[in-house]
């Protein structure tokens, strides 16, 4: 897909260099062509911000290779690892600590490939975490799901005053706290980083939401600005991959969910957490 234009222009001018103090982290599964055309879309739209980008692709053989069909301008901020992983389910939470000891920035964004958002809500949840938060949700907690036809539009170009316009609605009815996410990375870290129990789509953002809330941390969405989620078939990994996993991870969030601080700080530190 020739992406065209896509619009940096919204990038305050005031704002700080992220370059040394922003690392996007992107841990990614390529189960589809239109998965592929989010994710350039994305990559696209992120490498306007001018900081790093690591893209983790983990699966049998890599379907985004060495990124010949991006403009040379974005790969210059994307470094591009492939894992070899014959597994079918992504252990994404996995990738994700993997990715958070690799950057070596104060703050990441752990960015989903499907996931679209304005520059301006990146710099107030950037100024969240200088200001004291673990996470930052770089929207207001209105997550809105993309159709087809504003998908293409929004791969093309990111127009988000034509976005804003059209008032679309949330599809949650509670502030919504997955897609992408600002983090401390050693305070995050300090926190237990992800926890891997969680071995493939499951309810990890409520998890770790809530526990970071329980160890005295500091979560913030920002004042306004919803995420724009990208439509993309569902594959295995767009669901609980069987019963069985559903049951375990479910239970593992009531576990987390209902422990005090110090039970949780024990369980993060010991053998059993990762």
């Amino acid at each position: 897909m020739q992406l065209q234009g896509m619009n940096h222009s919204n990038v305050p001018c005031d704002r700080p260099d992220l370059s040394s103090l922003l690392t996007i982290i992107m841990p990614v599964r390529i189960d589809s062509d239109e998965r592929m055309a989010n994710l350039k879309a994305v990559l696209h739209h992120v490498c306007g911000l001018g900081c790093r980008v690591i893209l983790l692709e983990a699966d049998k053989h890599s379907a985004f290779k060495d990124g010949s069909e991006m403009d040379v301008e974005t790969m210059k901020f994307i470094r591009h690892e492939f894992v070899e992983d014959s597994s079918p389910v992504f252990h994404r939470t996995r990738y994700i600590n993997r990715l958070l000891n690799e950057a070596t920035t104060e703050i990441v964004a752990v960015w989903d490939a499907d996931i679209l958002i304005a520059y301006h809500q990146v710099y107030e949840a950037v100024d969240n975490i200088l200001k004291g938060c673990t996470i930052a949700y770089p929207y207001n907690g209105e997550y809105v799901m993309l159709s087809e036809v504003e998908s293409n539009a929004a791969r093309r170009t990111f127009d988000i005053e034509n976005l804003k316009s059209l008032k679309l609605q949330s599809v949650f009815g509670r502030p919504f706290c997955g897609g992408v996410f600002l983090a401390h990375r050693q305070r995050y870290l300090q926190c237990g980083g992800e926890n891997e129990h969680f071995t493939g789509w499951g309810p990890e953002d409520a998890e770790r939401l809530r526990r970071v809330s329980i160890l005295g941390h500091s979560v913030k969405w920002t004042e306004e600005g919803q995420a724009y989620h990208l439509n993309h078939s569902r594959g295995k990994n767009s669901d609980f991959y069987s019963e069985e996993d559903a049951i375990r991870m479910r239970r593992e969030l009531v576990k987390v969910c209902s422990m005090k601080k110090e039970e949780l700080q024990v369980y993060i530190t010991g053998k059993s957490w990762k």
